[in-house]
């Protein structure tokens, strides 16, 4: 045979394998899943458990039955017969979900006792298949907490039923004679059986507790940094720590920059909506970065204007130059964003310094703001500013000093405040 031949069989047997190994984990996928499609999740997990026990009792009892039919059938072939005829009461199991939820665990409890005590009754208690009743507690695991008396009401019928089988039915058999020997080391199966199940049930619990408390830090994990995202950390403290408290703070100085892209409106009437939203997307991340990288903390987004405030809400020295800085090198980005975009990007920038009230207001949707007259200045600065240039009011430039160069643009009427001696942001100065 030749090796591309070769190839091509194992290739085929590769094939073949995998996908008989995907048909029989999708074919007990849905017999897992059996009958617990529309219950809530929680429920939904407990009924798949008590079909994968249900599949557990199926081929236990396949394989006793087996084992007794090929010991010796003349001695044990009541047992063998019992043990064949209980599958059959398994495979009804699934279906009794529909029923309701606790149904088909109280079916499976009830009828072991049943055929436990009567195996018992066939072959003594010495034969000890009633010790298979002590993974009694495990019926807890698949009814909950919110079952809690359905569970302790099945878990008194198995441990009765034990106590029934352990000291009221003769401890040799009556119908079925079984060597000492053999009684004693199906009493240590049976036992080791029990074990097993009371052992997988607690395991089962501890893996579902510790998935769920990893669940649980993830989602703590994620609604942390929504929040700070959403508003300054030290802000989100505050509330976390007094969900009640007013938060209103006044700070004698901060900086406010408003940024405003020019002839978006006409510019948006042209793009679909999706197309809107990736280039302010694109346009703010860069903004974003820069607030980072300069300690300034953005306020918000309205339409396709930004803001950002410094000095808050953690008091600061040279916010105002922190502010400049961010705002050269905004004028920087929208260059190299509109180089990248193919698109005439040219931003409005208008800053303002003096005094300030920040915090949260209202019940819903909170979000960190700023009012006051600063902010309306900063943002009256924005509009009556031009495109691709920083204006800034004589207060901002005070504030500035000599470690930046200006452009006197004279007296300006502004909406609002009368007329205003204003000045453009150009750079940072030789000296500095």
């Amino acid at each position: 045979m030749s090796a591309h031949a070769r190839s091509g069989s194992s290739v085929k047997s590769s094939t073949a394998d995998s996908g008989n190994g995907l048909f029989v984990r999708r074919l007990t996928t849905e017999i897992i899943q059996f009958g617990t499609i529309g219950y809530p999740e929680t429920v939904a997990r407990r009924l798949r458990l008590t079909n994968m026990l249900n599949g557990f009792l199926f081929c236990g009892f396949a394989i006793f039955s087996i084992s007794y039919a090929v010991t010796k059938w003349e001695m044990f072939y009541p047992l063998a017969i019992l043990a064949g005829l209980c599958p059959l009461l398994w495979l009804v199991t699934p279906f009794l979900h529909r029923i309701n939820e606790v149904t088909a665990i109280t079916y499976i409890c009830v009828a072991n006792s049943i055929i436990f005590i009567f195996a018992c009754y066939l072959s003594g208690s010495e034969f000890g298949v009633h010790y298979l009743l002590l993974g009694a507690p495990a019926v807890l695991l698949f009814l909950g907490s919110e079952r809690i008396l359905v569970g302790l009401t099945l878990f008194s019928v198995m441990i009765g039923s034990f106590i029934v089988a352990e000291f009221w039915l003769p401890e040799a058999a009556l119908i079925v004679p079984i060597p000492a020997a053999t009684s004693a080391l199906h009493k240590v199966i049976c036992m080791v059986w029990a074990s097993l199940l009371v052992f997988g049930s607690i395991y089962y619990a501890l893996r579902v507790g510790e998935q769920a408390e990893a669940a649980l830090e993830r989602e703590y994990a994620r609604s942390e940094a929504l929040l700070r995202n959403l508003m300054p950390e030290a802000i989100a403290v505050r509330l976390k720590n007094n969900p009640e408290a007013i938060i209103a703070d006044h700070f004698d100085e901060v900086t406010i920059l408003f940024a405003d892209i020019v002839d978006f409106t006409p510019r948006a009437s042209h793009f679909a909506p999706s197309e809107i939203v990736r280039f302010l997307n694109r346009v703010f991340s860069a903004f974003d970065l820069l607030a980072e990288k300069h300690g300034l903390e953005k306020i918000k987004t309205v339409g396709d204007a930004y803001m950002v405030a410094g000095g808050m809400p953690e008091r600061r020295d040279g916010h105002a130059a922190a502010v400049a800085d961010m705002a050269l090198d905004m004028i920087k980005a929208t260059k190299r964003l509109s180089a990248e975009l193919k698109e005439d990007l040219s931003v409005r920038i208008g800053i303002h310094t003096g005094p300030a009230v920040a915090g949260v207001i209202g019940t819903r949707k909170l979000f960190y703001d700023v009012w006051g007259d600063t902010v309306n200045t900063a943002s009256r600065m924005e509009s009556h500013g031009s495109a691709g240039r920083i204006q800034v009011t004589e207060d901002a430039r005070n504030a500035l000093g000599e470690r930046y160069t200006f452009e006197r643009r004279g007296l300006v009427e502004v909406k609002g405040k009368g007329e205003m001696e204003l000045y453009y942001l150009t750079g940072l100065s030789s000296t500095a």
